[in-house]
């Protein structure tokens, strides 16, 4: 029961998500700067965030006491695994796939910043923790 009120809680369980998240979406950026010059090669995109929004909007719940239990969106943690989808976007005339670089080395920055803001959040959960011990 304690590990899951530390651990278990449904923000928590968000930060983790986040956090695989933006693991695989580096690994699938890097794969995408990889393949900038593969002939044909479809650049690939991280679902996440749009998986939490459809999630949250298709529960019909609302929970008005802490103590209401709470609808689940998927597996024990309620939170969506992130999966990895081809991009729709058209390929340029000329090129050899759709990967922009530029546009690839933006979203890089963008999910390194991102991924370190919910590391300092996770770390400080931790600390909490470790202070509410001592």
């Amino acid at each position: 029961m304690i590990q899951r009120m530390l651990f278990g809680s449904h923000s928590f369980n968000l930060l983790k998500g986040g956090l695989d998240a933006g693991a695989q979406r580096m690994r699938t950026i890097a794969e995408n700067v990889a393949n900038v010059t593969t002939p044909g090669y479809r650049q690939q995109r991280v679902a996440f965030e749009e998986l939490i929004q459809e999630a949250h909007n298709s529960i019909g719940l609302q929970c008005t006491q802490p103590d209401h239990l709470r609808a689940s969106t998927s597996g024990s943690s309620g939170v969506p695994a992130p999966h990895v989808k081809l991009s729709t976007d058209p390929q340029p005339q000329g090129a050899v796939n759709n990967v922009d670089i530029e546009q690839e080395m933006v979203q890089m920055k963008q999910n390194e910043i991102h991924f370190g803001a919910l590391s300092q959040l996770v770390a400080r959960k931790y600390k909490g923790i470790d202070e509410a011990i001592r």
